[in-house]
């Protein structure tokens, strides 16, 4: 089964001209094709398919004959029908292929003829025969009979045999004189001919500038895609995001791709050596107040209120006096750590309000 998403605008198939794209068509179905409008019902598109997959379409629906926009979406209904069977992901732009443009037509009957070719390996099948398979639609017939355009000249064959007795009978002079009036016509004929020529030149050079504008709006979406995804959050920090947008925007000629690489790589080295490396020394706190220490004295010295035992009694008294005249003579008082914070203390308390109290 061919894969009809992998078909794009660089296929072979879609520099095909208009001439040989009518050969082919006319060729495989025993068509009678002049103009790529008259593929615009979407009726020969459907037969292509039957050719390339015997079968698969239901010609009884193909109308042939659809002169109407009605009844072209009823052919393209039918082709959408056969697409979903095959499971062809290409979408059918109807709105633009009904209204019977050039170059509409012409891309998507380029692009059908690159599927038969990927499908088929573009070997045109022995047996199958197009006016047969036309025979059971609408209007199929008709078009077998030359409705497509061709044919058209075969009865002004007759006409020179019925002007022959009269020229028969036409004098001498006047066949002279018929002479200048051949000649004037011949140069018509080439400058018609000319005119011919030039035009279908000029059809061509137009559709390949459209050709041309759409590839280049293809990819400058492209390169927009690329450009947000470069800028998103998650890819905005990383090396080869920044290498993407350095050479998207890079305007003197061409980029050094090379170049461009080191230093973007120097400038996350860069980053991430000074990331690592350590913060400052946050700075000492101020030096505390007069205030401040008198606040933590006084703390200090309700702390020592609490603690305060109740007055022993006199038995009480005695007792501990007798137990410390044989204990040992070093107390906890003698110790550095308490004459020290005495030595500490004493110098406030003069200025608690506890010293003014107790005053």
């Amino acid at each position: 089964m061919a894969n009809a998403s992998s078909i794009g605008l660089q296929n072979p198939a879609f520099f095909v001209g208009r001439a040989e794209l009518l050969d082919w068509v006319n060729g495989l179905l025993n068509l009678r094709l002049t103009k790529v409008e008259q593929v615009a019902s979407g009726a020969v598109h459907c037969q292509i398919l039957d050719a390339c997959h015997p079968g698969v379409v239901n010609m009884s629906k193909v109308n042939f004959d659809a002169k109407s926009e009605y009844d072209m979406v009823n052919n393209y209904k039918t082709l959408q029908t056969v697409f979903d069977k095959l499971k062809i992901t290409r979408m059918i732009e109807v709105s633009k292929l009904v209204k019977g443009r050039p170059l509409d037509n012409l891309e998507f009957l380029q692009w059908m003829k690159a599927y038969y070719d990927t499908a088929t390996g573009g070997v045109r099948p022995e047996d199958y025969d197009g006016e047969e398979r036309r025979a059971c639609s609408k209007g199929g017939k008709k078009a077998s009979g030359g409705g497509g355009g061709g044919g058209g000249a075969k009865p002004a064959a007759s006409r020179p045999a019925a002007s022959r007795p009269a020229a028969s009978t036409a004098s001498k002079p006047a066949s002279t004189a018929s002479k200048p009036a051949s000649t004037a016509s011949s140069t018509a004929a080439a400058n018609a001919a000319a005119v011919k020529e030039l035009t279908a030149e000029c059809a061509e050079l137009k559709l390949a500038v459209e050709r041309t504008e759409q590839e280049r709006e293809f990819y400058f979406e492209k390169l927009q895609d690329i450009e947000f995804l470069c800028q998103r959050p998650e890819f905005a920090s990383q090396t080869l995001a920044k290498v993407v947008e350095k050479i998207l925007y890079f305007t003197e000629g061409k980029p050094d791709v090379e170049a461009i690489i080191a230093e973007c790589g120097e400038e996350a080295a860069a980053t991430a050596a000074a990331a690592a490396a350590p913060s400052p020394a946050e700075p000492l706190s101020t030096p505390a107040t007069e205030d401040d220490l008198d606040t933590t004295v006084e703390a200090v010295v309700e702390n020592m209120e609490s603690l305060t035992v109740a007055p022993e009694t006199e038995t009480e008294t005695e007792t501990s006096e007798a137990a410390a005249s044989d204990a040992p003579t070093a107390t906890l008082s003698d110790s550095p750590l308490c004459t020290q914070l005495s030595g500490d203390l004493s110098g406030s308390a003069d200025r608690s309000p506890l010293a003014e109290v107790n005053a």
